[in-house]
């Protein structure tokens, strides 16, 4: 009887007892049907729904509250959720295909389904001792999945699987030997989120139990779990379980378990080598058929012998067709003779669509414009199954045309599946109102990415309340952990922290979230979790407070750093290459054994009279063995230390004006300036990114060091510096910078008067072996465009500061009015004297009565902003033009000082009135905001159309190899070579390296020539082409007619 009255008076806490033993082991075993899809109800729906009977019984005789500390977000998701399904099914639903009501609200109610545990288990928790059968249960529930996953892959034990409409009915499955293991899962992808959430937390309770069997025992299962896991082969999932517990090592303050963590799963690598062959198999080398006319592509092909299509019927089809899906009439079809089949014939096989998907073909492939050419057809075959009246076949078709074969990279079919299907349509989804996105079950099941899944079906406004729960948690999380008495309650919550961070990862790739088993488990432990930190507790949270704080803080700043940038940003990664792109690339292609430890050292000692950067030779050796071709991660490097500049611009504006406001303000205006921009559209300038980095970086560890007085924060800022100069000489302003903000912001004591030598000495040190081995590597140093002269260098450096000043506050719009000026001062050089003296007479005057008004620190964030503008310049200033991505680094000198203006102007209006001071400086800020955003466009849009036509070259030579004999196409010449595309640069330099790119190992010759009649001079009377590109950098041949002209081949004949 005192059982059963336990039981009856803790019924949530036993309901949620069984459900975490329950819904993990029981397979998804089906019940009834739910009509448009492959989704059952199942006997865990029926115990869930039980558990919410129970609570809500409990909740109308007042034995249990409403009250939590997640109700209000969840509530508040929920009706998010509600509204976003109910627009989606009036307005979207009725225009759109394979969506149904019905669907739509069983999604949206599975939704509340999976976030109710979280109440039943709550409420369920009545002390720290509810802890102690939730630690039987979980690693009891892990060994036996363990076992079972054991069993299916040496014992034959039975899968249930829902990866397809038929597996989903029930049916038992025999896994074969080469098949990942799902144990009691609807698939191996759900187990591994399972484990990804579960194996952190077996793992931290290891630490707080004494007992050393128990120890024992947790050790044994998670390690056991670990296996499972590799045996499931989920890249993201063992990613994902590596972060987690190197998080849960950190968390525990574990950090020597950190070395045997990494023995161990390299270990696992060697026992279980599917996950790493599956980690290769990510990319691979294939060839592929193109059309030369169009530049897309066929399929895969092959070279077979003409003797493959003996007594075979090959019909001749009349156009070409490059969807691979030929439907042509009997009436349109001949044969085609035996004896014309080459003797070795191109053949493309019918695209594998046995998973069900509807993908464009070749587009998984990796740049294919720049891909290297390998062969040309006049015809390929194509053979494919056909099925008349029941009669399967094998139909073979012959398609005329040019074509080329290339060796291209293409992505395994788990990418190209997100790439190419569902991500796409899920934004289109999000796309159709971006607060409410499309409703629930207006995606498909499987879109492999939780957060663009919350996007698709609930917009913004679901994506911020779904969110807001996890904020929410943290904070009780933060306030209560560290007041738990038990060490064991301690150690679960921190493996749940590990395993959530785990699951977050695994939901970029995965729907973890909508994925039942896991959902159910999650939601119910995130209850247990909170409930044991409440429990008991009395001390009420401001939450408005604790939110508030969170929203201001630096973390938070950063994070809107990083989502302002994405949203600037992301329309470039599909900006194609341009000009020196295609001479690092060649460089980096024509490199045997480039990562090898002696060609490293190379690169170091020997500059083969180019500039000294061995630091970029590196990043693009790594990038181009790693990603090819792939000019989205090659963006996306740029985008990622752009937004590294951004935050350390951040936090030594925080060092310097000592307001975050302030600070904040300097870095969202740094990230809008536009006189920059070409920094970080053009993948060839990315070492001027790593070397902002590393300056930056080293005067950030030298304020540090100040404030610490830890010497290993000087150290850093030397080895930063050494950094930055192997990626751009401009790091040699690095010491330099350090001077700067020492001498203004330093102590003048004399015991640091000392240390601060030491401190100039370190911080100059690394300019010493830079030099030597710049010298003896006979790297490229002043000479050409990269020169001073003496006699203007004075003009040079005025009018530099002059053009670099007007080109970071006004953007390059303000370029045509500085080079006006400057061959204006250039032919009145008296004039020009003349008014650089009345010039700094009236900035000496402005500066005096300027002055006296200003406080000591106002005085030095004045001083600081200025020198660090010319500081940063000072490599550049002597040359005789300015160039915008050199203004980069010295941006945030004039971003502090325009802030500093703001403040200051605000005060001065606040005599009139603060709402209106505010409203002047808010349009100050909209007008300079506006004037650089609109550049901002403009530029992107010039970078993105020189891709387009440093591409379409490319797909033209593709043509011109396919379309003429060879004989002419051994020479190639190419007249008026688009140089600039407004602010974009296409072929400055390039041209010669991105056709070695495509006709790498042929014997095809390209040069360029001034003119049309200046190739033919050339050419004599030897085979070749002349090619001149038009005003649209669109390639016109070139011949002599009957008269001896030189006409487009258009006019040949006219």
């Amino acid at each position: 009887m005192k059982i059963l009255k336990w039981i009856v008076h803790n019924i949530l806490f036993v309901f949620t007892l069984f459900l975490l033993l329950f819904i993990p082991l029981y397979p998804k075993i089906p019940l009834l049907d739910i009509q448009h899809t492959w989704v059952y109800v199942r006997v865990e729906d029926f115990v869930v729904v039980l558990a919410i009977a129970a609570w809500i019984i409990l909740l109308l005789l007042k034995r249990v509250s409403l009250k939590t500390p997640l109700t209000l977000p969840i509530l508040l998701f929920w009706v998010v959720g509600g509204l976003a399904t109910l627009h989606g099914v009036l307005f979207f639903f009725p225009t759109l295909s394979n969506v149904f009501s019905n669907v739509a609200l069983l999604s949206f109610l599975r939704g509340i389904e999976y976030m109710f545990l979280f109440f039943v288990a709550y409420a369920g928790i009545k002390s720290e001792k509810n802890i102690y059968p939730v630690a039987i249960i979980l690693p009891i529930t892990l060994l036996l999945i363990v076992g079972y996953g054991f069993g299916q892959k040496y014992l034959g034990f039975p899968a249930f699987l829902t990866m397809n409409e038929e597996a989903a009915k029930g049916i038992p499955i025999q896994l074969s030997s080469l098949s990942r293991i799902p144990s009691t899962f609807a698939g191996h992808y759900d187990l591994a989120g399972y484990l990804v959430l579960t194996i952190p937390i077996v793992a931290s309770m290891f630490f707080g139990f004494k007992n050393w069997l128990i120890k024992i025992f947790l050790f044994i299962t998670g390690f056991l779990g670990v296996i499972i896991l590799f045996l499931t082969v989920s890249r993201i999932s063992f990613f994902a379980l590596l972060l987690s517990l190197l998080m849960l090592l950190i968390f525990q303050r574990k950090k020597w378990v950190m070395v045997a963590l990494f023995i161990i799963m390299i270990a696992f690598f060697g026992f279980f080598p599917t996950l790493l062959q599956r980690f290769s198999s990510m990319v691979s080398e294939v060839d592929v058929l193109v059309n030369a006319q169009t530049g897309s592509s066929i399929g895969q092909a092959r070279i077979v012998p003409a003797d493959y299509f003996k007594d075979k019927v090959v019909l001749t089809q009349a156009f070409p067709n490059e969807d691979l899906n030929p439907n042509l009439a009997s009436s349109s079809a001949l044969i085609y003779p035996f004896e014309k089949i080459p003797p070795q014939a191109v053949l493309v096989f019918e695209p594998n669509v046995s998973n069900g998907e509807n993908l464009p073909q070749g587009t998984s492939y990796i740049n294919l414009p720049l891909s290297p050419v390998t062969g040309k057809a006049r015809e390929y075959f194509f053979e494919k199954s056909t099925n008349r009246a029941g009669i399967i076949s094998t139909e073979i078709r012959v398609y005329p045309g040019d074509y080329v074969i290339k060796r291209a990279k293409a992505y395994d079919i788990s990418f190209t599946t997100r790439f190419q299907g569902e991500w796409p349509n899920t934004l289109t989804a999000f796309k159709r109102n971006i607060f409410l996105g499309s409703g629930y079950g207006s995606v498909s099941l499987a879109v492999d990415n939780n957060y663009l899944r919350i996007l698709g079906e609930t917009g913004l406004l679901g994506f911020i309340s779904f969110f807001s729960i996890f904020i929410i948690a943290g904070i009780y999380i933060g306030k209560f952990l560290p007041k738990l008495r038990s060490p064991l309650a301690k150690s679960f919550i921190l493996g749940f922290i590990a395993g959530s961070l785990g699951l977050a990862v695994n939901a970029v790739l995965i729907d973890v979230f909508v994925a039942s088993k896991i959902a159910f488990i999650y939601w119910l432990l995130l209850g247990i979790a909170l409930g044991i930190l409440t429990s008991h507790k009395e001390e009420i949270i401001d939450l408005y407070g604790e939110i508030k704080k969170i929203v201001t803080s630096s973390y938070a700043i950063i994070i809107y750093l990083f989502i302002t940038i994405f949203i600037m940003f992301s329309s470039i990664l599909n900006f194609y290459f341009v000009g020196d792109d295609f001479t690092w690339f060649r460089w980096a292609a024509n490199c045997s054994n480039c990562l090898s430890f002696s060609t490293i050292i190379n690169y170091f000692t020997n500059a083969s009279g180019f500039f000294y950067r061995p630091g970029t030779k590196i990043f693009f050796d790594l990038m181009y063995s790693t990603f090819w071709f792939n000019q989205a991660v090659y963006h996306l490097a740029s985008i990622l230390l752009h937004f590294t500049v951004a935050t350390l611009i951040f936090l030594l504006a925080k060092k310097i004006l000592k307001n975050l406001a302030m600070s904040a303000a300097v870095a969202f205006l740094f990230l809008i300036l536009s006189g920059y921009l070409e920094i970080v559209l053009w993948i060839a300038a990315v070492g001027h990114l790593f070397n902002a980095v590393f300056v930056l970086l080293s005067l950030l560890m030298f304020v540090l060091w100040k404030e610490k007085k830890k010497m290993i924060y000087l150290i850093a800022s030397s080895i930063f510096t050494f950094l930055s100069l192997m990626f751009y000489e401009i790091g040699v302003v690095a010491p330099f910078l350090i001077i700067l903000y020492n001498s203004i912001f330093g102590s003048q004591t004399g015991k640091d008067a000392i240390s601060k030598k030491a401190a100039y000495f370190i911080a100059f040190l690394p300019l010493l072996p830079y030099s030597l081995l710049r010298f003896f590597a006979q790297s490229h140093w002043f000479s050409g465009d990269y020169s001073y002269n003496l006699i203007k260098l004075p003009f040079n450096v005025v009018g530099n500061l002059l053009g670099y000043f007007s080109l970071t506050l006004f953007g390059p719009a303000s370029l045509s009015f500085y080079e006006n000026l400057r061959v204006l001062s250039r032919n009145n050089v008296l004039i020009t004297l003349l008014g650089l003296l009345i010039l700094l007479f009236l900035l000496a005057k402005t500066y005096r009565s300027a002055i006296v008004k200003l406080d000591t620190q106002e005085k030095k964030i004045l001083a600081f902003g200025s020198l660090f503008f010319a500081i940063s310049l000072l490599p550049f200033l002597g040359l005789g033009n300015i160039t915008s991505r050199y203004s980069y680094l010295s941006s945030f000198g004039l971003v502090i000082l325009f802030v500093f203006f703001l403040k200051k102007t605000y005060y001065y209006l606040l005599n009139n009135n603060k709402y209106i001071a505010s409203t002047i400086i808010i349009l100050i800020v909209i007008i300079f905001s506006s004037f650089q955003l609109f550049q901002f466009q403009r530029i992107q849009t010039d970078w993105k159309e020189a891709g387009e036509k440093t591409k379409s070259f490319l797909t033209s030579l593709d043509w011109i190899y396919a379309h003429y004999p060879e004989q002419y196409t051994k020479q190639l010449y190419f007249v008026n070579v688009p140089i600039r595309n407004g602010e974009a640069w296409v072929f400055p330099v390039g041209l010669n390296d991105a056709a070695w790119l495509v006709f790498r190992g042929k014997d095809v010759k390209i040069s360029q020539a001034q003119s049309s009649e200046q190739a033919f001079a050339n050419l004599g009377s030897g085979y070749g082409k002349v090619f001149e590109f038009d005003s649209n950098a669109k390639l016109i041949e070139m011949v002599r007619n009957r008269q001896g002209k030189i006409v487009p081949v258009s006019q040949q004949y006219k």
